[in-house]
């Protein structure tokens, strides 16, 4: 026998839906017992809760679903309305978007400026233009100078990590990290810069003779060191940059018949044309000297000579032809151990040994100058021991490497 399909107690054309406000007819509430009828609001009122949370739900969902579309939209489009950089200064083979110049330390070779990767604009780097190099030689020297230090990997030498020529202005091009806190000479303009300790000094000067010494391995001497070249990249690093005066070498001496010339101030003797010698790692153990000078005493070697000295003081005597007039005649630099009271006798003498005039008497007898730089870390060594035991060095942190 086929059961009889039992009654609805809804009433007719009540939706299931509206269960939640479901009014049940008096003459079912007077009929039902006082514990079915607990039971039934329970229910409803159950259901009633349900959907309510339901319905909550479903509209904070559908609230993050359209202000994440908003949000999408507008970054899509207020890049395009609002850029967030200048119009570019030049776009290297729609690759490097050029944003702005960067003017400090920047030289007459070629022009600095900060960029980004079109596909990420969130890194910043440093484009370095040669304009013009493809009509004057001595731009194209210097840009195929620095493309040979691409093959450089050490943690003390700035490195590359594109080059070639726009296709479209025909400039030459570098592009390298955008390394920071920055350049040693911007650096030491600091306010905070005149109470670095003598460690902090010296372990700059270790970093360098490291990245010149591996410089040396693959035959390449750098022959421009100066503080505008020597960057800091974080608290614990130095590196090298700028290699387009760098020249290679064969048993330590440069194979190049071009006179590399120098920076004033840091330029060895043989670079300037004061001697017959040609350049060779002796002549960068020379610029590791002034540049030590530089950080010991605040000035560069032969400047407070120059200043005092009333015939190179002359105005019609100026540039490098200045510094190569006093070293010609024989003066020195005053020892940096008698103008900084916190330099020793022996570190004020070593320094003025490797700033000689004379290359080979930079560096002990009979050693090949590819060697000097090596020899000169390990004299340094014992300096940098003792001023590690300063309290000034305690808890800085600087590493040495290599």
């Amino acid at each position: 026998m086929t059961p009889r399909p039992r009654a609805s107690l809804l009433p007719a054309g009540t939706k299931t839906a509206d269960i939640g406000t479901l009014a049940l007819p008096r003459p079912f509430l007077a009929a039902a017992p006082p514990d079915l009828d607990r039971l039934h609001r329970q229910v409803l009122q159950q259901a009633h809760n349900q959907a309510t949370a339901i319905l909550a739900d479903a509209r904070t969902e559908a609230e993050q679903i359209i202000a994440t579309a908003k949000l999408q939209r507008a970054r899509i489009l207020d890049p395009l309305l609002h850029p967030p950089w200048p119009a570019p200064i030049m776009i290297l083979n729609d690759r490097w978007r050029l944003h702005a110049p960067l003017h400090a330390d920047s030289s007459a070779m070629a022009a600095l400026y900060k960029a980004h990767e079109l596909a990420d604009p969130a890194t910043v780097v440093v484009a370095k233009v040669f304009h013009q190099a493809h009509s004057d030689p001595q731009r194209l020297r210097a840009f195929l100078r620095e493309v040979r230090g691409i093959r450089l990997r050490h943690p003390n030498i700035g490195q590359i990590i594109d080059s070639g020529q726009d296709f479209t202005s025909q400039a030459l091009y570098l592009i390298s990290p955008l390394y920071q806190p920055g350049s040693l000479n911007l650096h030491l303009q600091q306010p905070s810069a005149a109470c670095l300790p003598l460690g902090w000094k010296l372990w700059v000067v270790d970093q360098v003779l490291a990245g010149l010494q591996a410089a040396a391995v693959s035959n390449i001497i750098h022959l421009d060191i100066k503080p505008q070249n020597i960057v800091l990249d974080g608290p614990a690093n130095v590196r090298i940059i700028d290699w387009g005066m760098s020249q290679l070498h064969e048993d330590g001496r440069s194979v190049s018949t071009v006179l590399p010339g120098g920076t004033k101030w840091f330029a060895s003797p043989e670079q300037l044309g004061g001697t017959a010698t040609a350049p060779s790692s002796l002549s960068d153990l020379y610029g590791v000297g002034a540049l030590a000078y530089w950080l010991l005493t605040g000035a560069e070697p032969l400047r407070r000579e120059i200043e005092t000295d009333p015939e190179t003081a002359n105005e019609a005597i100026s540039g490098i032809l200045q510094v190569r007039r006093l070293m010609e005649a024989g003066v020195r630099p005053e020892r940096a151990d008698r103008l900084s009271p916190g330099v020793s006798e022996q570190l004020g003498r070593l320094v003025d040994q490797w700033l000689s005039y004379a290359p080979a008497d930079r560096a002990p007898p009979r050693l090949a100058p590819s060697a000097a730089l090596g020899w000169a870390r390990r004299r340094l060594d014992s300096h940098i021991s003792r001023a590690a035991l300063h309290p000034s060095w305690q808890g800085r942190g600087y590493l040495r490497t290599g």
